[in-house]
């Protein structure tokens, strides 16, 4: 999984950091970009608004979403449903274009779903 993640991390510009995490809000795996992001902390909350949406089938049921972005005055956190309970959170900082993470995102989520299988 950290390949998959340092490389969705290089191809991005602006990338603070990923993490593959469950829905406990334990992060399983995760790569960062440089300091300044704590993944920990973010997917947790990340997780907490999952939780809270009532998005817990983790992509499985056909009418749950598949993405959910947070969009604040510095940092876009991207959270996408990998299936299994599995959900990658993706942090941008200042000068990533929006449309640009989410493509990654996905990219990167597609090759994850191989890895949980």
């Amino acid at each position: 999984m950290k390949p998959v993640l340092h490389d969705m991390l290089t191809r991005l510009p602006g990338a603070l950091g990923a993490a593959v995490v469950g829905l406990d809000g334990i992060p399983v795996e995760i790569a960062t970009a440089g300091p300044g992001v704590n993944m920990e902390l973010v997917a947790a909350e990340g997780i907490g608004l999952v939780r809270q949406s009532g998005w817990t089938q983790a992509g499985d049921n056909s009418t749950s979403p598949e993405e959910i972005a947070i969009a604040g005055p510095s940092r876009v956190t991207i959270l996408r449903a990998l299936g299994a309970g599995y959900f990658l959170c993706l942090v941008t900082g200042p000068g990533t274009i929006p449309g640009k993470a989410r493509y990654e995102a996905w990219r990167a989520g597609l090759r994850l779903r191989e890895v949980l299988g």
